[in-house]
């Protein structure tokens, strides 16, 4: 299989290029490294440093129909103060995924578009604790006039993504959105919740911080889990515009994690002190895995993905 990854030196990017390389597949990734947090994976000689959408408007007839599957995950990233405090940050998302709609629309090629959407797509009216319930594909759905909003400006640039790999499959292009939850793995930037909690339970800090009230969830899902339900949908055929959640359909509350991870210390057992001035998001989300589950079963136990990012150290 020939792969085409950009934002390869990202978080997913990263992994998903890990899980390719390993299987023996031709992987070529292309990234800007722009973020503090970009690094490619170790011996791996096939990158490129640029930007994603420059790429690809430059691209030239032919050379598309070498790839089997492309992976687009070249986006601004950050966790949930950038999202709630600098709202414009994530709006060149629009940009990077113009651009490549644009080109698999003009060029027709054959590979299969990966688009990285989001659980953040989903209406923020539907995951109040009073009303929370699982999420389901159809919740959200580009062709339906009606769209409940979403989460915050990061949330609007993933579904005018979606709304793009709807309209492209007119072109002929087939396209995977794949909705991830909460993703968290060994070295995800330490913007993110679960990486944080974990480097103050590895530090044994006490008392142990958790921004918000600690009572919003989340349904966990480790980023293992996400590669290969991804790879195990798009090697099951791709039609068109397909979107897929990924996650357990269960949540736990940021102060159950803190408790969990604590717990897998020895002789650890600090307080939680929970930083009500800080961004905590929706009350509740969590997915209905129903489709996914047609294709792979999550395998990775959120107190054994706690303790992997514990022990990986790497901050």
């Amino acid at each position: 299989m020939k792969v085409l990854v950009t934002g390869a030196a990202g978080f997913l990017g990263r992994n998903f290029v890990r899980f390719h390389v390993e299987r023996g597949d031709t992987v070529h990734g292309i990234d800007d490294m722009s973020s503090p947090h970009a690094r490619w994976i170790t011996g791996w000689p096939n990158n490129q440093v640029g930007d994603a959408a420059e790429f690809f408007d430059g691209w030239s007839d032919g050379i598309i129909n070498d790839y089997d599957v492309v992976y687009h995950f070249a986006a601004p990233v950050g966790g949930r103060e950038k999202i709630e405090n600098d709202p414009l940050f994530n709006a060149d998302s629009l940009r990077l995924d113009a651009s490549l709609f644009r080109w698999a629309a003009k060029h027709g090629q054959s590979a299969t578009i990966v688009y990285p959407s989001s659980s953040a797509v989903y209406g923020t009216a539907l995951q109040r604790s009073d009303v929370a319930r699982p999420l389901t594909e159809t919740d959200f759905d580009p062709s339906h006039p009606n769209w409940p909003k979403p989460d915050e400006v990061y949330g609007l640039t993933k579904m005018v993504g979606e709304v793009l790999a709807e309209k492209a499959a007119k072109y002929g292009v087939n396209t995977l959105c794949i909705r991830p939850f909460s993703g968290y793995g060994e070295d995800q930037s330490l913007e993110y919740p679960v990486p944080s909690i974990c480097r103050r339970v590895s530090k044994r800090e006490n008392p142990l911080v958790v921004w918000g009230s600690g009572q919003q969830s989340r349904d966990f899902i480790h980023v293992d889990d996400v590669v290969r339900a991804t790879v195990a949908r798009v090697e099951s055929g791709v039609y068109k515009y397909q979107p897929m959640n990924i996650g357990t359909g269960e949540f736990h509350t940021f102060n159950q994690i803190a408790h969990m991870a604590a717990a897998i210390q020895d002789d650890y057992h600090p307080s939680i002190e929970n930083l009500l001035d800080k961004p905590q998001g929706v009350d509740r989300r969590v997915c209905d895995p129903t489709h996914m589950l047609n294709y792979w079963t999550p395998v990775v136990s959120l107190t054994e993905g706690l303790k992997r990012v514990i022990e990986s150290n790497w901050w």
